[in-house]
């Protein structure tokens, strides 16, 4: 099977984060047809954190760098998801907390004063879909949106896109 190209929209109808839209402040959604071979969502997780490029953990980094100068708290690494074999909700994968978890949905979160970003890797048949929706808590949070927003609908295609690529 050639893998699909990366098509961008809103999160698809069978998204399990379809009841979180009301109210958010920014939805992005990526989907891919590539060989689920029998991965689970967990391992499609890992295998994009994976995926990384150092440059944008530099940039993540930074980041952290300077929300802690701002008394925000440091997120750590995307790239450092934590191998535990049976993750359960309330654990920390990489820069998220795991909320639920099955072979074909996981759905991670963090959740703060300024924000609450959900970001789900779900399996539908053969298609890997990336969800990610944000409600903001106050100015900053919006505020914090304005650079995050375009460089995630950068690097999240760009991700998934390596990411099938690897699962050919």
């Amino acid at each position: 099977m050639k893998a699909s190209r990366v098509v961008t929209g809103p999160p698809s109808a069978g998204s399990v984060l379809r009841p979180q839209l009301a109210g958010s402040d920014f939805v992005h959604a990526c989907q891919a047809t590539t060989r689920r071979d029998g991965r689970s969502a967990l391992q499609a997780y890992r295998d994009m954190a994976a995926t990384i490029p150092g440059w944008f953990d530099g940039l993540m980094s930074l980041r952290n760098h300077g929300m802690r100068l701002l008394g925000m708290k440091h997120l750590g690494s995307l790239r450092a998801v934590q191998d535990i074999v049976d993750p359960v909700p309330g654990q920390r994968l990489g820069i998220f907390t795991l909320q639920s978890l099955d072979d074909d949905v996981i759905v991670l979160e963090d959740d703060d004063r300024h924000l609450r970003v959900q970001l789900a890797l779900q399996w539908q048949g053969d298609v890997l879909e990336v969800a990610t929706v944000v409600h903001t808590h106050n100015a900053f949070g919006r505020a914090y949106m304005l650079p995050v927003a375009p460089v995630h609908r950068l690097i999240v295609p760009h991700l998934l896109k390596k990411q099938v690529q690897l699962y050919r």
